[in-house]
Protein backbone atom coordinates (compact mmCIF):
# COMPACT_ATOMS: atom_id res chain seq x y z
CA UNK A 1 0.00 0.00 0.00
CA UNK A 2 2.96 2.26 0.58
CA UNK A 3 4.02 2.75 -3.04
CA UNK A 4 0.66 3.22 -4.08
CA UNK A 5 0.37 7.05 -5.11
CA UNK A 6 -2.56 9.63 -3.48
CA UNK A 7 -5.97 8.74 -5.82
CA UNK A 8 -5.14 5.68 -6.61
CA UNK A 9 -8.18 3.18 -6.79
CA UNK A 10 -6.64 -0.58 -5.36
CA UNK A 11 -8.42 -3.79 -4.15
CA UNK A 12 -6.56 -5.61 -1.33
CA UNK A 13 -7.64 -8.21 1.22
CA UNK A 14 -6.95 -9.15 4.51
CA UNK A 15 -8.67 -9.90 8.19
CA UNK A 16 -11.10 -7.05 9.57
CA UNK A 17 -9.76 -5.84 13.14
CA UNK A 18 -9.85 -2.61 15.60
CA UNK A 19 -13.32 -2.63 13.92
CA UNK A 20 -15.02 1.17 14.99
CA UNK A 21 -18.29 2.02 14.44
CA UNK A 22 -19.05 6.22 14.81
CA UNK A 23 -21.45 9.03 14.27
CA UNK A 24 -21.34 11.36 12.04
CA UNK A 25 -21.76 14.82 13.26
CA UNK A 26 -25.25 14.63 10.73
CA UNK A 27 -25.81 11.13 12.78
CA UNK A 28 -24.73 9.36 10.33
CA UNK A 29 -23.30 5.69 10.62
CA UNK A 30 -19.35 5.16 9.49
CA UNK A 31 -16.67 2.68 10.22
CA UNK A 32 -13.32 2.67 10.85
CA UNK A 33 -10.92 -0.23 11.24
CA UNK A 34 -7.49 -2.16 10.57
CA UNK A 35 -6.98 -4.26 7.78
CA UNK A 36 -4.54 -6.26 8.12
CA UNK A 37 -2.54 -8.82 5.62
CA UNK A 38 0.59 -10.79 5.76
CA UNK A 39 2.28 -7.46 4.30
CA UNK A 40 1.11 -5.56 7.22
CA UNK A 41 -1.90 -3.29 7.71
CA UNK A 42 -3.78 -0.26 6.68
CA UNK A 43 -6.43 2.06 7.96
CA UNK A 44 -9.72 1.85 6.35
CA UNK A 45 -12.16 4.17 6.17
CA UNK A 46 -15.89 3.40 5.48
CA UNK A 47 -18.37 6.60 5.26
CA UNK A 48 -21.87 7.16 5.71
CA UNK A 49 -23.13 5.99 2.04
CA UNK A 50 -20.84 2.77 1.78
CA UNK A 51 -21.70 1.68 5.33
CA UNK A 52 -25.39 1.77 4.30
CA UNK A 53 -24.27 -1.37 1.67
CA UNK A 54 -21.58 -2.93 3.27
CA UNK A 55 -21.58 -2.52 7.01
CA UNK A 56 -23.71 -5.57 8.02
CA UNK A 57 -20.45 -7.67 6.19
CA UNK A 58 -18.27 -5.81 9.14
CA UNK A 59 -16.81 -7.95 12.34
CA UNK A 60 -13.31 -8.19 13.60
CA UNK A 61 -11.41 -11.15 12.27
CA UNK A 62 -13.59 -11.59 9.09
CA UNK A 63 -11.72 -12.05 5.97
CA UNK A 64 -12.62 -9.21 3.19
CA UNK A 65 -11.74 -7.44 -0.11
CA UNK A 66 -11.84 -3.95 0.11
CA UNK A 67 -11.86 -1.61 -3.02
CA UNK A 68 -11.38 1.91 -2.67
CA UNK A 69 -9.33 5.19 -3.21
CA UNK A 70 -6.06 5.46 -1.14
CA UNK A 71 -5.06 8.69 0.23
CA UNK A 72 -1.79 9.82 1.52
CA UNK A 73 -2.32 12.46 4.09
CA UNK A 74 0.54 13.53 6.65
CA UNK A 75 1.85 9.92 7.99
CA UNK A 76 0.79 6.33 6.90
CA UNK A 77 -1.77 5.70 3.86
CA UNK A 78 -5.38 4.96 4.44
CA UNK A 79 -8.07 3.88 2.52
CA UNK A 80 -11.46 5.02 1.63
CA UNK A 81 -13.65 1.54 0.85
CA UNK A 82 -15.95 1.85 -1.98
CA UNK A 83 -17.01 -1.52 -1.65
CA UNK A 84 -16.33 -4.51 0.74
CA UNK A 85 -16.52 -8.08 -0.23
CA UNK A 86 -17.03 -10.63 2.55
CA UNK A 87 -14.66 -13.87 1.53
CA UNK A 88 -16.30 -16.62 3.05
CA UNK A 89 -14.76 -19.76 4.52
CA UNK A 90 -12.07 -20.37 1.85
CA UNK A 91 -12.25 -24.03 2.53
CA UNK A 92 -13.36 -25.67 5.88
CA UNK A 93 -9.72 -28.00 4.74
CA UNK A 94 -7.75 -24.90 5.25
CA UNK A 95 -6.40 -25.06 8.72
CA UNK A 96 -6.50 -22.58 11.63
CA UNK A 97 -2.59 -22.26 12.04
CA UNK A 98 -1.26 -20.88 15.26
CA UNK A 99 2.83 -20.05 15.75
CA UNK A 100 3.26 -20.82 19.26
CA UNK A 101 6.27 -19.40 20.79
CA UNK A 102 8.72 -20.88 23.76
CA UNK A 103 6.63 -19.15 26.41
CA UNK A 104 3.38 -20.29 24.76
CA UNK A 105 4.59 -23.66 24.77
CA UNK A 106 4.95 -24.69 28.60
CA UNK A 107 2.45 -26.63 29.84
CA UNK A 108 0.16 -24.30 31.48
CA UNK A 109 -0.29 -22.49 28.25
CA UNK A 110 -1.05 -25.85 26.31
CA UNK A 111 -3.83 -26.50 28.66
CA UNK A 112 -5.02 -22.64 28.08
CA UNK A 113 -5.22 -23.67 24.37
CA UNK A 114 -6.74 -27.06 24.93
CA UNK A 115 -9.45 -25.46 26.81
CA UNK A 116 -10.08 -22.71 23.95
CA UNK A 117 -10.16 -25.24 21.24
CA UNK A 118 -12.63 -27.58 23.05
CA UNK A 119 -14.42 -24.78 23.34
CA UNK A 120 -14.87 -24.39 19.79
CA UNK A 121 -15.78 -27.55 18.56
CA UNK A 122 -15.81 -27.95 14.38
CA UNK A 123 -14.33 -29.20 11.26
CA UNK A 124 -11.53 -26.60 10.44
CA UNK A 125 -8.08 -28.75 11.29
CA UNK A 126 -5.73 -26.49 13.48
CA UNK A 127 -1.87 -26.94 12.88
CA UNK A 128 0.86 -25.64 15.48
CA UNK A 129 3.53 -24.10 14.01
CA UNK A 130 6.20 -24.30 16.96
CA UNK A 131 8.89 -23.51 14.86
CA UNK A 132 10.55 -22.82 11.45
CA UNK A 133 10.42 -26.17 10.64
CA UNK A 134 8.52 -28.30 12.99
CA UNK A 135 4.73 -27.55 12.19
CA UNK A 136 2.12 -30.00 14.14
CA UNK A 137 -1.45 -31.00 12.89
CA UNK A 138 -3.77 -31.36 16.11
CA UNK A 139 -5.52 -34.51 16.09
CA UNK A 140 -9.55 -34.09 14.76
CA UNK A 141 -10.89 -33.87 18.37
CA UNK A 142 -9.41 -30.10 18.06
CA UNK A 143 -10.59 -28.81 15.13
CA UNK A 144 -12.72 -26.15 15.74
CA UNK A 145 -15.50 -23.91 14.13
CA UNK A 146 -13.53 -20.82 12.50
CA UNK A 147 -16.57 -18.81 11.79
CA UNK A 148 -17.06 -18.39 15.39
CA UNK A 149 -15.30 -16.49 17.62
CA UNK A 150 -11.90 -19.05 18.27
CA UNK A 151 -9.46 -16.47 16.27
CA UNK A 152 -10.33 -13.62 18.43
CA UNK A 153 -10.30 -15.48 21.32
CA UNK A 154 -7.05 -17.25 20.66
CA UNK A 155 -5.24 -13.37 20.18
CA UNK A 156 -6.98 -12.42 22.99
CA UNK A 157 -5.39 -15.37 25.16
CA UNK A 158 -1.80 -15.86 22.79
CA UNK A 159 -1.45 -12.17 21.12
CA UNK A 160 -2.70 -10.75 17.87
CA UNK A 161 0.60 -12.55 15.96
CA UNK A 162 -0.68 -15.97 17.19
CA UNK A 163 -2.88 -16.44 13.75
CA UNK A 164 -0.89 -17.20 10.92
CA UNK A 165 -2.56 -16.48 7.57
Amino acid sequence: MSEQPDGAIVKVGGVITNLQRKWTRKGDLMAVFELEDLEGSVEVMVFPRTMQEFGPLLADDVIVMVRGRVERGDDLPKLFAQDIERIENLSETTPVRLRLGVADQRPERIADLKAILEAHPGDTPVELHLSERQIVRLPPEFAVSSANGVVAELRIAFGPDVILV
